[in-house]
């Protein structure tokens, strides 16, 4: 039959097991919204291209459109000069060359805009440009992120596996009735149900214990909780003794 030191032990490594567990599946919780900040990451510098893309793509639209118009609107000039020659009373010929007039002017407009929409297509080609690059640059720092993250995962899959394992093996060193009392209070505790006793603190509510339990629990010989946390504790020193000195 098990000392009640050897149960104490026992609980103790299983203790250790199950938060060893609770932090490996803490890394495995975290890992889809790490994924989705990656992904995040490279969807914002794709938004940006994109964005900047579909300006690009507006001033393209926007400059065929005027160069379209403004052919037109040449063609039409040149067809009122050579019809100048052809008329014959001053009021018609005056009246045609003020509407000559009129549309150079409004052929000059139309190449001014042109150029000013070729100047900014050529700084909307240099963003472009960068935030291509800055998207490229995202795209393959998710690529090394997401291979490192999928391994990380893999190990973290491995680890619980393994603690899965010994924390079956540990589970059988206890009594089932302690076993049954551990789940219980490890369900009430934030996954905590076994703490130690240093000097007369509880390391599990870190609040003082009375005097005579702290004696008590030096015996290690009898299961005994926490009167302000209700844990199960014990003291290090009594189921853990230093080992003996060889000098």
């Amino acid at each position: 039959m098990s000392s009640l030191r050897e149960k104490l032990k026992a609980l103790e490594e299983l203790q250790q097991i199950d938060l060893e567990t609770n932090e490996v599946k803490a890394e495995l919780e975290a890992v889809p919204g790490k994924r989705a900040e990656i992904d995040g990451r490279v969807l914002d510098a794709r938004r940006a291209y994109d964005e900047e893309k579909a300006r690009m793509e507006g001033n393209e639209r926007e400059r065929r459109q005027l160069e379209s118009l403004l052919a037109m609107e040449r063609d039409k000039v040149k067809k009122w000069e050579g019809r100048l020659g052809e008329i014959k009373t001053p009021r018609e010929y005056a009246a045609l060359s003020r509407e000559i007039d009129i549309a150079k002017k409004a052929n000059d407009t139309q190449s001014e805009q042109v150029r000013d929409l070729t100047a900014q297509a050529g700084d909307i080609q240099k963003a472009l440009d960068a935030k291509g690059e800055a998207l490229a640059e995202r795209e393959e720092g998710a690529q090394t992120d997401a291979k490192a993250l999928d391994e990380a995962r893999a190990k973290a899959e491995e680890r619980l596996r393994a603690l899965d394992a010994r924390r079956a093996e540990a589970a059988k060193a206890v009594d089932p009735a302690l076993l049954a009392k551990y789940e219980n209070i490890k369900k009430r505790r934030a996954g905590i149900a076994v703490a130690p006793v240093v000097g007369m603190t509880c390391r599990g509510c870190h609040r003082n214990i009375p005097p005579q339990l702290a004696i008590t629990l030096q015996r290690a010989n009898s299961i005994e909780t926490c009167p302000n946390c209700h844990r199960i504790i014990y003291s290090s020193e009594a189921v853990n003794p230093p080992a003996a000195s060889t000098a």
